[in-house]
């Protein structure tokens, strides 16, 4: 049996169909009750994520027979879990819980649930008696690292916020502990399903600027003056910095492949090639309607709509300055032909995701408007 932390979520829902696909155990997930029961919540979240992979109603029996749904949080010791009454054969735990807040203002919670629930859910695999630990990080606990960044344990943090900050000591936490198969998960940024595009679960990493860009827009409409709205924007970013994409599916088919290939370690999830942030960021603006950003180094100059979106974007800083590659060797060594690999990482793909994104998700949500 597989248990899964996080299976409601963006890459936990896509990893447990993925092991619904790839193996025939069964998988225990936790699940924190909300407004209705774990179990309604589980089958809502895994059913949703199945249509809008384009699976139709294929995993619809399995969803209902293979998964189980557990009460459970992972703020408390054992995650909240008797492990006496957990159902029997557990033997491979996956974490993909956490909170992805990055400011400085929910430390406090970054803390509960990424460094001290890491710990608890490490305590309950012990205690569950699983032979191996999958801890789903990021590739941007790289934090302000330029250059290449090795597949190794962090052992000198350059954060760049309080999310990465937490990543790397959740990270810690699973290193050190005994009598487990350990693999550390980093995936680059995770984006939409490699063929629907979808998205379901949180809306983070490219999908937090995009959301940034159309609070932005309707602040500027709303002003109603035409020179603010073909002003270009002035974006302290560079441009060239490399940006690593990876489709959530295929992200959850290599953590698979990893984890039957028997080995250890730390695992770069990443694409082959990166997409320059700068083109990226210019399809935003021209998928939202703004005229294309200037780029700059120094927040000189700014004009209070470039100071506040500016501040907006901050906790995305890692992905907007630095020139960082990661290599994938343990990767290639466990996989020989990862997944994401053969998912074509160009613009006009880019741009399908991002229109996804723009029709779908803001259309559906009450975006707040940018402070004046």
């Amino acid at each position: 049996m597989h248990v899964v932390t996080g299976a409601t979520g963006f890459v936990g829902s896509a990893l447990v169909l993925e092991l619904l696909r790839r193996t025939d155990a069964d998988v225990a997930c936790l699940v924190r009750p909300g407004r209705s029961d774990a179990a309604s919540r589980l089958t809502t979240a895994l059913t949703s994520a199945a249509r809008a992979f384009g699976h139709g109603e294929a995993f619809d029996s399995d969803i209902r027979h293979r998964c189980v749904a557990v009460p459970a949080d992972v703020q408390l010791p054992l995650c909240g879990v008797d492990p006496g009454r957990f159902p029997a054969g557990a033997a491979e735990f996956w974490h993909c819980a956490a909170d992805q807040r990055y400011e400085d203002r929910h430390w406090e919670g970054l803390q509960r649930t990424n460094v001290l629930g890491t710990r608890h859910a490490v305590d309950l695999a012990v205690a569950l008696g699983c032979h191996s630990f999958n801890h789903f990080s990021t590739a941007y606990v790289a934090g302000r690292r330029y250059g290449t960044v090795r597949e190794l344990p962090v052992t000198d943090p350059l954060h760049n916020n309080r999310y990465e900050e937490s990543k790397i000591a959740a990270e810690w936490a699973v290193l050190a502990a005994d009598g487990l198969v350990k693999r550390i998960l980093r995936p680059g940024l995770v984006i939409g399903h490699s063929v629907t595009h979808a998205v379901v679960g949180g809306h983070t990493g490219m999908y937090g600027i995009h959301r940034q860009l159309v609070q932005l827009e309707r602040m500027l409409s709303m002003l109603g003056d035409p020179a603010v709205r073909t002003r270009p924007l002035r974006l302290r970013v560079d441009r060239a910095t490399p940006v690593n994409l990876a489709p959530v599916d295929l992200v959850a088919a290599d953590a698979v492949a990893v984890s039957r290939s028997g080995h250890a370690g730390v695992f770069h999830l990443t694409h082959p090639t990166d997409i320059r942030v700068g083109d990226g960021l210019d399809l935003m603006f021209d998928i939202v309607g703004l005229p294309r950003p200037h780029y700059t180094y120094s927040d000189a100059g700014f004009a209070p709509a470039d100071r506040e979106f500016d501040r907006r974007i901050d906790a995305f800083r890692s992905y907007l300055t630095g020139a960082k590659t990661f290599d994938r060797t343990r990767l290639l060594a466990a996989v020989p032909t990862p997944a994401v690999s053969t998912w074509t990482a160009t613009l006009p793909v880019l741009r399908d995701h991002q229109i996804w994104y723009q029709i779908h998700a803001t259309s559906r949500q009450n975006v707040p408007l940018l402070s004046r």
